[in-house]
């Protein structure tokens, strides 16, 4: 897939957006489209894949001069290949055409240009580890995870 262009901090319309988490079943359509799109303002950093016009992979980063914090990478799901157990584009169980692959290593590479000396993500277990092992990510053990959850679409 080497029509597929991928962008630092591009200029991503709402129905962009909108249209790719509609298209991939990303669970933010529960929110509606004016909640859903809010991320392109508050985000230190989004990583943006096009095929033409279409959005069709978005990473997003949040940076405090230190740390740097993953918030959301999805990937177009006919970008992933085929015999996928979730069907959502929120996760990336396959990264066939390295499409995420090549997000990533941007995504990183942006962070560290920043700044962060510490790069963190939530992945889902037994699904995405292989693309983030291929960036150069670890499990963080011994660390637990703490959160409030009062997502409309949980």
């Amino acid at each position: 897939m080497k029509d597929i262009e991928i962008l630092v901090n591009p200029a991503i319309t709402k129905d962009q957006l909108w249209d790719f988490y509609v298209r991939n079943d990303i669970c933010e359509v529960g929110f509606g489209k004016e909640m859903a799109v809010k991320p392109l303002y508050h985000s230190n950093l989004i990583i943006g894949a096009f095929k033409g016009e279409k959005l069709v992979g978005i990473a997003r980063a949040l940076f405090d001069g230190l740390s740097g914090v993953i918030m959301e990478f999805c990937l177009e799901l006919e970008m992933q290949g085929d015999n996928l157990k979730y069907n959502n584009g929120s996760l990336i169980e396959k990264d066939t055409f390295k499409i995420g692959k090549r997000m990533g290593d941007i995504l990183v590479n942006e962070l560290k240009k920043m700044g962060a000396t510490f790069i963190s993500l939530y992945i889902a277990q037994d699904c995405e580890e292989d693309l983030y092992h291929s960036l150069g990510f670890i499990e963080n053990t011994g660390h637990l995870v703490f959160y409030l959850d009062e997502r409309p679409y949980v």
